[in-house]
């Protein structure tokens, strides 16, 4: 009898801890890797595509991720460490941290084909403000006046917001609402 309870209590106890495994597993993504690849070398992006059009290893773990991919790349936004690329992810742009990638990601995730914002407040003047500089400028300004935490509460509030109503729109490629 006592057999019996311990290899019951044994056989609980592994599948309880495996599922806590899973459950405890974190997306993440190397977002260093993410943008243009030409003959196996890593160029900047001067198209103004968003990223997840240009194929790579990392966006395929992105979108793949869908709407939970959000968190993570909000997380990021914190991530002050240089990407260490040879040349930055966006071309113009003085090298490239992995919270600026992260930013460029998360509005780039909220557009659609044509370039129109998906999901209210989502899209890059909608969090940083009216542009009067260049994209990097920008970005650096908001961050160095507002604070990356400043950035990051904008994010939480529209996914708090809006979470659950966002689904991965896979013909255009982006987050969406629900219909």
């Amino acid at each position: 009898m006592i057999k019996v309870f311990v290899v019951a209590l044994c056989v609980l106890s592994a599948s309880f801890s495996g599922a806590q495994a899973k459950q405890q597993k974190q997306l993440h993504f190397d977002l260093s890797k993410v943008g243009m690849v030409l003959d196996g070398e890593q160029i900047c992006n001067d198209t103004n595509s968003r990223l997840q059009d240009i194929p790579s290893a990392t966006m395929d773990q992105i979108t793949a991720a869908g709407t939970q991919s959000v968190p993570v790349l909000i997380r990021m936004l914190a991530d002050t460490h240089m990407a260490r690329t040879k040349e930055p992810i966006f071309c113009y742009w003085p090298g490239m941290s992995i919270s600026d990638i992260a930013f460029c990601l998360l509005t780039g995730l909220f557009q659609d084909i044509k370039g129109r914002t998906t999901v209210p407040g989502a899209g890059w003047t909608d969090i940083l403000g009216p542009a009067n500089a260049s994209s990097w400028e920008q970005l650096h300004s908001f961050v160095k006046k507002n604070g990356v935490a400043a950035l990051q509460a904008k994010w939480w509030r529209l996914w708090k917001k809006y979470g659950s109503q966002m689904e991965w729109d896979p013909k255009e490629r982006c987050i969406k609402l629900k219909a």
